[in-house]
């Protein structure tokens, strides 16, 4: 996908399309999972609704503010939780807290991301 990017990126001689890099925040946030570090959830699976993969609360919130921060090309650190997550968690803002800083650290070092931890830092 970075290839094609680049390639589309080349074709129109500059920046156009960029990366949302969902895939590596939810990797960062599989690695928390298994360190024990993600409040309010103990096991990978707690992520997905069924075993096709559909995602629970967390990983939604997860993708959201990966493209937000693409988007505005600011932090999503110090959003509000969204209601969805504090049903999930029982108002518990530790992990909605975790799931903004993975999301803006795998948006600012994606190369094709447009966004730079230089940029829009909110929280």
């Amino acid at each position: 996908m970075d290839d094609y990017i680049r390639a589309v990126n080349q074709h129109l001689g500059q920046e156009v399309v960029c990366a949302v890099p969902v895939g590596q925040a939810v990797i960062a946030l599989r690695e928390q999972i298994i360190a024990g570090l993600t409040p309010g959830l103990q096991t990978q699976w707690e992520l997905f609704s069924d075993c096709w993969g559909h995602p629970t609360a967390p990983l939604q919130v997860l993708s959201a503010y990966c493209h937000f921060a693409v988007i505005y090309r600011r932090s999503p650190v110090g959003i509000f939780q969204p209601t969805m997550l504090a049903e999930h968690q029982q108002g518990d803002e530790r992990l909605n807290h975790l799931l903004q800083v993975l999301a803006w650290d795998a948006v600012t070092r994606h190369p094709l991301s447009g966004v730079t931890s230089k940029v829009g830092v909110s929280g």
